[in-house]
């Protein structure tokens, strides 16, 4: 236990180490069982926490499970980055920005997070669960992923990044829905296949909109 007079640096860090290692606890135990299929004291006792902390640092067993789904996009997220690095910066307008995005989302693995994400996300009405899709995950991921990339461009401001990256992450809920209802989430060479032609479906919808052709 910490003493009241602890540093608040110290007291911090094990407020993070509490929340991370709740966190990891309910990510193995969805893992080792398929399925979100567990009680805030099983999540208590495998994180070696009390039932009260857990409460402490959520508000519920779902926000648990949705902040551990969001942690998971998180590390797609930091691949994202290492991609967008090792693409060269363009002029920073609003085409090649796109170009940089979609090349970047081309270069990591999505359809394991996807799989993963489903499985989590099925599972209704158990422990007091609300419903939530893929497509709320990836919304609590766009803003940190304009943060993101409103750093490679002056040429745009904030507004309109924001507004492109969400309408990236949006079409990417949905090729996940499709990808989702044709392969049944396997990771097999032929449900990728079928994964990045959705994508690339998906980058000439956005790239070429709506717009009657001249």
């Amino acid at each position: 236990m910490i003493s009241l007079d602890a540093a608040p640096d110290r007291r911090a860090d094990l407020k993070a180490r509490y929340r991370q290692a709740i966190l990891d606890a309910a990510d193995s135990l969805i893992r080792e069982r398929g399925k979100p299929q567990f009680s805030v004291d099983e999540l208590a006792e495998r994180a070696d926490v009390s039932r009260r902390t857990v409460f402490n640092h959520f508000s519920s067993l779902d926000d648990v499970i949705m902040t551990t789904c969001t942690q998971v996009l998180s590390a797609t997220v930091d691949e994202f980055r290492a991609a967008t690095a090792s693409t060269p910066l363009g002029d920073g307008r609003r085409d090649g920005l796109f170009d940089e995005i979609t090349t970047a989302l081309r270069a990591i693995d999505l359809p394991p997070v996807v799989a993963y994400l489903a499985g989590v996300l099925t599972v209704e009405g158990e422990n007091g669960r609300s419903r939530h899709s893929i497509g709320d995950v990836f919304t609590r991921t766009t803003e940190q992923l304009s943060a993101e990339i409103a750093g490679r461009t002056s040429a745009i401001d904030e507004f309109e990044v924001s507004i492109l990256v969400s309408s990236v992450m949006n079409g990417i809920a949905i090729v996940s829905a499709h990808w989702l209802a044709r392969t049944g989430g396997s990771l097999d060479a032929s449900s990728r296949t079928v994964w990045y032609e959705l994508l690339d479906r998906l980058i000439v919808t956005i790239r070429i909109g709506y717009a009657p052709s001249n």
